[in-house]
Parts: C-alpha cells; sequence; structure tokens
C-alpha cells in the first residue's frame, strides 16, 4: 500500500512539474505570437506608407522615384516575421512533442505498476480469492490490512 502511495505521489510531482513546463511554452507562445501581430501591423503601416508615396510620386510626374529606404524596412520585417512564425511553430511542436512523450511515460509506468501488482489468487474453482470488508462489503487482497475503499483494518 506504502508502494502504491508512493507511486501516486511521483506520478503527481512528475504531473505537476510536466504542466508548469507546458504552462511556460504557453506562455512564450503568446509573447511571440504578439509580437508577431505587432509586427504584421508595423507591415501593413508601411505598405500604406509606399502605397501612398508612390501615388504622390505619379501625382508630381516623378514616377522613377525609388523608396529605398521603405524597401528594405518592408524587407527587413518580412525577415522578422518570418523569424517569430518558426519560432512560434517550434514552441508548438515542442510542446506536442513533449506532452505527448509524458503522456506515454505515465501510460507506461503505470501499465508497469499495475502489471507487476499482486493478483489476487484464485481457488480451485477458479474464483478469486478475496478478504471482504465487514464494514462496506468490498472485496480485497487476501493480504491486505486495510479496506481499498473505506480504510477499515481487518
Amino acid at each position: 500500500m506504502k508502494d502504491i502511495f508512493t507511486k501516486i505521489g511521483e506520478s503527481i510531482t512528475s504531473t505537476v512539474k510536466e504542466m508548469g513546463e507546458q504552462t511556460q511554452k504557453s506562455f512564450d507562445q503568446t509573447v511571440y505570437r504578439t509580437e508577431l501581430l505587432g509586427l504584421k501591423n508595423d507591415l501593413k503601416k508601411l505598405y500604406q506608407k509606399l502605397g501612398e508615396e508612390q501615388y504622390t510620386a505619379y501625382i508630381q510626374g516623378d514616377e522613377s522615384k525609388v523608396q529605398t529606404v521603405l524597401y528594405n524596412q518592408i524587407t527587413n520585417l518580412i525577415h522578422e516575421i518570418e523569424k517569430r512564425e518558426k519560432i512560434i511553430n517550434d514552441i508548438v511542436s515542442n510542446q506536442k512533442d513533449s506532452f505527448d512523450s509524458y503522456k506515454r511515460d505515465v501510460k507506461t509506468t503505470w501499465d508497469e505498476n499495475m502489471a507487476a501488482a499482486q493478483k489476487p489468487e484464485k481457488n480451485k474453482e477458479g474464483f478469486e480469492v478475496m478478504k471482504i470488508c465487514e464494514n462496506c462489503n468490498t472485496g480485497n487482497h487476501v493480504d491486505a490490512t486495510y479496506c481499498i475503499y473505506c480504510g477499515e483494518k481487518f
């Protein structure tokens, strides 16, 4: 019984740790997504400014005027947006892989523990031999000292 509680405690501890890591990854995603929205908004403003300058140059008859500074700002902003999108995709992928791995580890651990757990003995007719709790009528392992349901001492 003590071994089961130890394993439950370890499982709870690792679950809380994993939840903390997943929360941090979600927070990081939010930060990068917020930055990404800001960058996309800045890009939209640059495109608008470029359009206005192009139109002004057209009206003034100076269509050969090149807005090199704006072109460079737009190009740099596009690269920053691509970097943020890659970071977000990496975080999402890592978060999913990490959580899937954690779930597999927990399932494997519990499957191993359940397989190693003592199975009730069977009598010659093939029925499981159990110790029945007088308080709640729950079947318990023959070596149990306390009821697994109500905690009554045998």
